[in-house]
């Protein structure tokens, strides 16, 4: 019971807090937050080291379904903003190539790595007694990580990280190895804000960092 209310505190109550801006703090800084304390009970509690948690060494059949599957799902979101909302369409290296290029850096390493370890690596771990190791903890998973963007006060930014929580939940279940769903995250987050998607994210980027 206990640990059911902890995963409800930790993954709904303070994404939704800071969504209704009743919990008024940064985005960034509670990430990050969360990313060591997460950290801390994967070393501690759970004992389980970083140097298994990476696991460089992936099946290169793996590398391929990633690459393969991106060749196919990046075009059809080009076509998708292209039908709902054109406008839209490459904004950011358009209008704004400056902070595109630092959002292509800065984005793997304080975003996607951070996220990766607390909805794959620790999700998995933690809630294991709750949710299994099979379907019900890649759903979990999933619509943990979708609801954790509520906060952007976004339904595009929900629905495409319910999708992408999908996608990198059964990734990791095949592989257990953060590098590899960390760099399957990054190769799609980087193409949503190449492609125009990033403006559903990034429009509210000063009051994040306010």
């Amino acid at each position: 019971m206990w640990l059911a209310v902890e995963c409800l505190a930790l993954f709904a109550g303070v994404p939704a807090l800071i969504a209704a801006r009743w919990l008024p703090l940064p985005v960034l800084p509670v990430l990050l937050l969360m990313t060591v304390g997460c950290w801390l009970a994967l070393q501690w509690q759970h004992k389980l080291p970083m140097s298994r948690l990476l696991r460089p060494q992936v099946a290169g059949s793996e590398w391929r379904r990633i690459l393969v599957l991106s060749l196919i799902a990046i075009p059809g979101l080009v076509g998708l903003l292209w039908m709902i909302n054109s406008s839209r369409m490459f904004f950011l290296p358009l209008h704004h190539p400056g902070f595109w290029l630092l959002i292509l850096f800065a984005y793997p390493l304080l975003s996607v790595f951070p996220q990766e370890l607390i909805y794959r690596a620790f999700f998995f771990e933690r809630y294991r007694p709750l949710f299994g190791s099979g379907l019900g903890m890649a759903l979990a998973s999933a619509l943990a990580f979708g609801f954790g963007h509520v906060v952007f006060r976004n339904p595009v930014a929900v629905a495409l990280t319910l999708v992408g929580g999908w996608l990198f939940a059964t990734t990791y279940q095949r592989t257990s190895s953060l590098v590899c769903v960390a760099s399957e995250h990054a190769l799609y987050g980087c193409a949503i804000f190449t492609i125009g998607y990033g403006a559903f994210f990034v429009d509210r980027f000063l009051w994040l960092f306010r």
